[in-house]
């Protein structure tokens, strides 16, 4: 089955509403999302991962009092610590929620208020989000993903997706990509992105619904995949219920989308299985999760070894031959946000109140990190490295280094 088409589209998962309902095409993201009535690109997308998604008031706080647990009042050096706090030259009042990277040289992170910076291997440095309004942007860019260090992409919402060709000319410049939203009631938050080249990019988020008259039915949609024509970018719309937290696939043809089937459905923990299919379209597999709680982040080494997270210290893990998750009991009960990994003896898991968890193969441990004294713990929101010694982590008011000699620090 080919990629949906914009003008009619089915759906995978065999979920098709017999008729069209209006209230379901004028809102048809799921409970955590929102659709701004008058889109622009000024307006501050911090649609939804959940009540702890980050924004302005969650980021940069005052100081806070040593008798909140969350309140750091230990004094870590980072010669002491596993990871050290890099400066990234990003205001205070914003979260940075995505980090990936070609090279220990060349990383982006993304966040809230249009943010979005690169690492040269020796500062974090902010780039231009272009905007077609003279108010800058203020999106929250959550969906980060690139082929290589001149293929970069960035999205919010189903019209903002930009690309950069990255420092190839000199200077990074985004450009903003034709969009994939049919009418302001379709426009949706995106979550997530993943792919394996240039011309196969898939983003995840919201789901909206689009009445197909030719089938006289309501289709839902919950992903963008760029078309593989040669030249201009051009959009289709795959066709899903779930909004869309995460993605990541082992090869082109085995992919793994996580995410929040309500109100279409009884699975929170949402959990899909994609192989291609004859058609050249993904054929979806739901797989049990086991668990009752969101489900923010998704990464493998390889098609066997697979590990999902999310809220209340929620891991799962599927294995060779596995046929559902197994449950992994957690050190933690904090909400999990996001998982890489180097290999299968070297993952790391991050979320809230500064949490950093390791898998060495056998256990997950908890890491020290070396946080600002006197500031509550910050949610980590996005993990990436290069390898085992070079991580890194983003999230509230934060970028948090790992490796030996190490930005800011000598771990």
């Amino acid at each position: 089955m080919k990629p949906a088409r914009l003008t009619k589209v089915t759906l995978a998962t065999g979920l098709t509403l017999a008729s069209a309902v209006p209230w379901l095409l004028a809102s048809c993201a799921t409970t955590d999302a929102t659709s701004p009535s008058s889109p622009d690109a000024s307006t501050l997308l911090d649609a939804g991962r959940g009540p702890d998604a980050p924004d302005a008031g969650d980021a940069g706080e005052d100081e806070c009092d040593e008798s909140d647990e969350n309140c750091v009042t230990t004094p870590v050096a980072c010669e002491d610590a596993d990871w050290c706090p890099v400066a990234t030259n990003v205001s205070r009042f914003y979260a940075l929620t995505s980090v990936w990277g070609s090279g220990k040289n060349d990383v982006w992170a993304t966040g809230s208020g249009g943010t979005v910076i690169h690492w040269d291997g020796v500062e974090w440095k902010p780039t231009v989000v272009p905007s077609e309004t003279p108010l800058p942007v203020r999106d929250t860019f959550r969906a980060l993903w690139g082929s290589g260090p001149n293929d970069v992409w960035i999205a919010s919402a189903t019209d903002r997706i930009y690309h950069s060709d990255g420092f190839a000319n000199g200077d990074a410049t985004w450009v903003l990509t034709p969009s994939a939203t049919l009418s302001d009631h379709d426009r949706r938050p995106l979550f997530a992105a993943w792919g394996t080249s240039a011309s196969d990019v898939r983003f995840g988020g919201g789901s909206s619904g689009v009445f197909d008259p030719e089938i006289m039915e309501v289709i839902l949609m919950n992903q963008v995949v760029r078309k593989p024509a040669a030249g201009a970018i051009e959009w289709d719309r795959a066709k899903g219920s779930a909004t869309v937290y995460g993605l990541w696939g082992s090869s082109a043809d085995d992919l793994w989308l996580i995410g929040d089937n309500r109100p279409f459905g009884p699975q929170v923990a949402t959990t899909l299985h994609g192989t291609r299919g004859s058609g050249g379209d993904f054929v979806w597999t739901a797989v049990d999760s086991a668990a009752t709680v969101i489900l923010r982040g998704v990464w493998g080494s390889s098609a066997s070894d697979v590990w999902t997270v999310g809220g209340s210290g929620t891991i799962r893990h599927f294995g060779k031959d596995a046929t559902a998750w197994a449950v992994v009991e957690a050190p933690t009960t904090a909400n999990l946000n996001a998982v890489w990994g180097s290999g299968p003896n070297d993952v790391w898991v991050v979320g809230d109140h500064g949490t950093i968890l390791h898998w060495d193969g056998k256990a997950w441990t908890e890491s020290v990190a070396a946080l600002p004294l006197r500031q509550r713990k910050p949610h980590l929101y996005g993990i990436w490295g290069s390898g085992p010694d070079d991580v890194w982590i983003v999230g509230n008011d934060i970028a948090l280094h790992h490796g030996p000699n190490a930005a800011g620090g000598t771990k």
